[in-house]
């Protein structure tokens, strides 16, 4: 039978994207890594995010390369059991991919949950301190009854 290249050709697509998410997720860590106002919580998020894009990509870059070998394994076309099994193998891998993408599309909601309820809280902590400066201001502006009352001896 004739090879085809269209197995060659979606795996090698497949292939070079997963390349291309590694790359990304690299330069991505580097970037945020270097932010010195990383706080120890943001720090291990972006490190399990990372192992979590990095797991992602590699399992991209495998499924790729399976999907390309579909039609240089002569066992695929001679067997049906084991061209059941190798496609079924790639149903369950794909199956894993969108497992861990959905996995770390949650971990990620959930930190940003957790870091817009931080702020939420910082900013009602600050909003707090600025009316307290500002009722600690205006009771200073404001004169006292006893400060208005003058003494006869003072104007003589």
């Amino acid at each position: 039978m004739e090879t085809t290249y269209i197995f060659i050709a979606f795996g090698a697509f497949v292939w070079l994207f997963g390349i291309a998410m590694v790359a990304w997720h690299v330069r991505q860590h580097r970037a945020i890594m270097n932010d010195a106002g990383l706080s120890p919580a943001d720090f291990k998020f972006h490190e399990a995010q990372y192992r979590r894009r990095m797991q992602t990509s590699a399992l991209t870059i495998t499924l790729g390369a399976l999907i390309a070998m579909c039609d240089y394994l002569p066992e695929l076309r001679a067997s049906l059991g084991f061209a059941a099994g190798y496609v079924a193998t790639l149903l369950l891998l794909s199956m894993w991919l969108v497992l861990l993408a959905i996995g770390d599309a949650v971990a990620s909601r959930v930190h940003m949950q957790q870091s817009m309820r931080r702020n939420r809280q910082t900013r009602a902590a600050l909003q707090e301190a600025i009316d307290e400066l500002r009722r600690q201001q205006d009771h200073s502006m404001k004169p006292h009854s006893d400060d208005l009352t003058i003494n006869s001896s003072e104007w003589k």
